[in-house]
């Protein structure tokens, strides 16, 4: 039995690749998690190239002090799923679930996927060796269309990211290298999200679903290899050339395409 578990978690849902240990007051839940990991494990597989189905265990504690008791330390203040990236895990307690829940833990599968892919690391405090919008780009291509009402939370997204453009204001992928989740301004780390999923998605839209097995590829065999210049292999860009290709698909694309599937 896994050392994450705890008899509290006297219920399993096993579907796929992915195995849930819950106690049965979070069956719903459970139930929840499970439905969109199966709903959106076709899209996953096609943005990570995968040959073989995405698994996980998730372990859904009935208590905060559960994850202590079995980790050694709480859950962070702001940290709401404890992600395992070489165990394939994720560990969360009911009183603290993340919303939309589905989308977050399809979010953070792209996460476990993208750390194994790219064989990711931390470089400096707040930093991954990937940029951040590159990293929350990716894992968000398949997880927003598990939210509810997905088309207008992208179609709002758009119009900001329209109305930056016009104002000058989109961000550069150079600001965007550190963690955007800890970007101060709300206003802006919102834009940063949109218009992180948007370059993935201009990204993809010449790509294909080849991009992140590139990428990929070459950051796993050249463990020193800077990110930009993995980037730039791929797509004979630098980031600000990109960004400048970016803006013009910001100005002149309709807004249908740009959040279509």
């Amino acid at each position: 039995m896994s050392k994450y578990f705890i008899d509290a978690l006297n219920q399993k849902f096993e579907f796929r690749n992915y195995k849930i240990f819950f106690a049965v007051k979070d069956g719903a839940h459970a139930e929840e998690i499970i439905d969109t990991l199966d709903r959106a494990t076709p899209g996953t597989m096609n943005v990570f190239c995968l040959s073989t189905e995405p698994g996980a265990e998730l372990y859904l504690y009935p208590d905060l002090p559960s994850i202590e008791k079995v980790m050694g330390r709480p859950l962070g203040a702001g940290e709401q799923i404890r992600v395992l990236y070489d165990e394939n895990t994720m560990l969360l307690a009911s009183p603290r679930l993340p919303s939309p829940l589905g989308e977050e833990m399809v979010r953070n599968l792209g996460y476990i996927l993208f750390h194994r892919e790219v064989k990711e690391r931390d470089i400096a405090l707040h930093q991954l060796r990937t940029p951040s919008w590159l990293r929350e780009g990716i894992c968000m291509q398949i997880s927003v269309r598990m939210r509810p009402q997905s088309n207008g939370f992208l179609m709002n997204g758009w119009s900001r990211l329209q109305e930056a453009e016009a104002a000058d204001k989109l961000i550069k992928p150079s600001v965007m290298v550190k963690n955007i989740a800890i970007i101060p301004d709300s206003a802006r780390r919102q834009l940063a999200f949109h218009q992180s999923y948007f370059m993935v998605k201009f990204l993809m839209t010449i790509y294909c679903n080849k991009f992140v097995q590139r990428y990929g590829t070459l950051m796993r065999a050249l463990e020193d290899m800077d990110a930009e210049d993995a980037f730039r292999q791929v797509t004979s860009f630098d980031y600000e050339k990109f960004h400048v290709l970016f803006r013009e698909w910001v100005r002149s694309t309709n807004a249908l395409v740009a959040v279509s599937d």
